[in-house]
């Protein structure tokens, strides 16, 4: 394996079925890798090692969003593979761009990483929660809150509430 890949981002249609996909390759030219990309969004040559930190923190984020969108009572497409196009790519363009540029300071970048994995466990939009941090942790615990903040325009659904006397036996 060589010591340099393209951490790369682009999007896919197989089938019929558009959606987005992120990976690394030593490929110049990622759209060589599957006959399924379409076009190349973002593709920067850096090290295996930091471009599998750093995709696992753009998968970490995007899995975090999804599942907030989902939480909130969006409906969201997962498609057969990769990202859904539910996803507008300017969302996952800043998502990438954020960690791709924040990989520049490693050390920031692992606690940042560790404030993301710890969003998964404590909701950082309560505010008895965000009300006491402070420093470093409160001004990236807000950019981290400011990744998760997209929601969809539409496709809101809402699951129609039934009666609790429906599921007694009398």
């Amino acid at each position: 394996m060589k010591e340099l890949q393209f951490l790369y981002l682009v999007n896919c249609e197989k089938e019929g079925e558009g959606y987005w996909m992120l990976g690394i390759t030593d490929n110049i030219n990622p759209l060589q890798e599957n006959k399924n990309f379409i076009e190349c969004y973002r593709k920067e040559l850096i090290g295996i090692t930091a471009a599998k930190e750093i995709l696992n923190a753009i998968e970490t984020n995007i899995e975090n969003l999804l599942n907030d969108c989902i939480q909130d009572g969006y409906k969201i497409e997962p498609p057969s593979e990769g990202i859904s196009y539910d996803l507008p790519l300017h969302v996952i363009e800043e998502i990438y761009e954020f960690w791709f540029n924040l990989y520049q300071d490693k050390d920031i970048f692992l606690k940042v990483l560790a404030l993301l994995l710890t969003r998964k466990k404590l909701d950082f939009s309560n505010p008895t929660i965000s009300n006491g941090l402070k420093g470093f942790t409160a001004r990236w615990v807000s950019e981290i809150e400011n990744l998760h903040s997209y929601r969809p325009y539409s496709k809101k659904v809402t699951s129609p509430k039934e009666p609790m006397w429906l599921d007694s036996e009398i």
